[in-house]
């Protein structure tokens, strides 16, 4: 079954996704304009929706990690990697030969060059999912990359150009 989002406007206050989980029940998430995610959740559309947490903008790109499988691949994410739109992620090692050490983000620019989007990076067995534009990457970090194949194929390029 696909998945019905509702997105809504707020204005002056963020904008309020709204996703069904089944026929029944649902869970919102609203995303303020300070960065403030506030999740909520129905057991049915009669009632109103009861908060379940309130996260700041680095705790919910972190939380996010978790659920696309950045941290762990549980063996039925592995059997379906890939999104309805055709993307899925793919992790990409920073060696000596890539391009990509002591380069800053900022300099290569990953998102605006290609259709893909750095999940997070990395570093020292920590994974870091807010990626300041003046971080320089270092051998041995890993970048976590969410596209359709066509996407990494253009980020291959942009890393093979570097």
């Amino acid at each position: 079954m696909p998945f019905d989002v509702k997105e809504t406007d707020l204005p002056g206050v963020g904008k309020k996704f709204e996703m069904f989980i089944d026929e029944i029940r649902s869970v919102s998430v609203l995303i303020e304009t300070s960065g403030k995610r506030r999740v909520f959740y129905r057991e049915d559309p009669a009632e109103d929706y009861d908060e379940q947490l309130e996260l700041t903008d680095s705790q919910a790109r972190t939380l996010g990690l978790f659920l696309v499988g950045a941290y762990y691949q549980p063996v039925a994410g592995q059997i379906s990697e890939e999104t309805t739109d055709g993307e899925f992620i793919k992790w990409y090692s920073v060696t000596e030969g890539s391009g990509l050490a002591g380069v800053r983000e900022d300099e290569v620019v990953i998102e605006a060059k290609t259709e893909t989007t750095l999940l997070g990076l990395e570093r020292d067995g920590e994974v870091r999912s807010v990626i300041e534009d003046n971080v320089v990457f270092d051998v041995g970090d890993r970048l976590i990359v969410i596209g359709t194949a066509g996407a990494h194929d253009q980020l291959g390029d942009l890393l093979a150009s570097i």
